[in-house]
């Protein structure tokens, strides 16, 4: 290249990089007001994951002089610290020593293990089949290990067939009857009547078989024959039915037993194993506690509306809120303009409807 017309460039390169380099500032000034303008926004700290303090490093140390008048979003100091961080984590070890064998399961694994174990009578083989079915790969030697841990036998039938297991596998042929007392007003004072109802497990629909100041035998066997009657319309005779050990229940048993029905005692002083009763017993006393009794044919009265109810009008949580003898929800919600309320006893039970569900 000619020496003059080198000369001539030059001053042309120099004016072009200027010009550059100035536009440049600019940019990077426009940059860093709206850096500026967008941390007010954000607040005083914005948080930082791990991937971004390398990023941040990456391209900070390229410009190390000039970082103090670039950097916003932290200090200078911050910056090299996390550098520093970076390079003794590279040639940092994890020289803890590790158990032989293979690594420990996690404690979700081995509660799931233990639950099966508890619900069903299955032997250490079948449960580990059970959870290679849901994702978990572990080895049946395992479960066993861990059942022995937590002294679970890892054999089959390890305890037989529980209670709970027992009444959940017969619920569509099981019933349970139970008696409760309430003190009625009558012309010579407070008399005490007892009530025989009757539930069906599976439905949780009640027969409430009646009332009287004086069960005796003749009485108890009315009512034994009242209980087929009324479930005569499901064609469907109940197999067990379910009581405590009161000798009121003598008549109703041998009645029950000539139609083939097994009678089931529960255990003295164990109200729970015939939860399903207790729990209606307990419902029952929510409304009669509210009202005073006068005489026999209005505390019948009241026991009918409570069976009506609790058959037809009031959703169970243990049937997913559903109605024992009622119809299905609807698909979509009603208006609150067609919500009608039926009251009953005075308000003590109420019945929530829509007007198309009443047509």
């Amino acid at each position: 290249m000619p020496a003059h017309f080198r000369r001539s460039a030059a001053p042309l390169i120099t004016t072009i990089q200027k010009l550059f380099s100035e536009d440049l500032a600019r940019g990077n000034d426009f940059l860093r007001q709206e850096n500026k303008i967008l941390r007010s926004k954000l607040g005083k700290r914005v948080p930082l994951t791990e991937a971004d303090r390398r990023t941040l490093v990456r391209y900070g140390l390229c410009i190390k002089e000039r970082l103090a008048e670039v950097i916003t979003i932290v200090r200078p100091e911050t910056l090299l610290a996390w550098n520093r961080r970076m390079k003794r984590r590279k040639w940092t070890f994890d020289n803890t020593p590790r158990g032989p064998g293979r690594p420990r399961k996690g404690k979700a694994t081995e509660e799931l293990v233990l639950r099966m174990a508890e619900e069903n009578a299955w032997g250490y083989v079948r449960i580990a089949g059970e959870l290679k079915k849901l994702g978990h790969r572990i080895s049946p030697s395992w479960v066993r290990d861990l059942l022995k841990k937590n002294g679970l036998p890892p054999c089959p039938r390890r305890k037989g067939l529980s209670w709970k297991q027992f009444i959940q596998s017969h619920l569509d042929v099981m019933w349970a009857a139970d008696f409760f007392t309430e003190e009625v007003w009558t012309c010579s004072g407070l008399v005490t009547y007892y009530t025989l109802f009757f539930i069906h497990l599976r439905t949780r629909r009640v027969c409430f078989a009646g009332c009287t100041p004086q069960p005796d035998r003749h009485w108890m066997r009315q009512q034994a024959c009242n209980l087929f009657l009324m479930i005569a319309e499901d064609k469907a005779t109940p197999s067990y039915l379910i009581h405590d050990r009161d000798g009121a229940f003598y008549p109703l048993d041998e009645v029950l037993r000539s139609a083939g029905v097994k009678v089931i005692k529960t255990p003295p002083q164990a109200p729970m194993c015939n939860a399903y009763a207790e729990r209606f017993v307990r419902e029952t006393r929510e409304t009669l506690d509210n009202l005073i009794l006068l005489g026999g044919a209005h505390f019948h009265h009241v026991l009918k509306r409570i069976e009506h109810h609790h058959n037809l009008r009031r959703p169970h949580q243990g049937l997913g809120n559903l109605i024992p003898c009622g119809s299905s929800c609807p698909v979509e919600p009603a208006r609150p303009e067609t919500v009608r309320c039926e009251t009953s006893l005075g308000g003590l039970l109420n019945h929530y409807y829509t007007e198309e569900a009443a047509a």
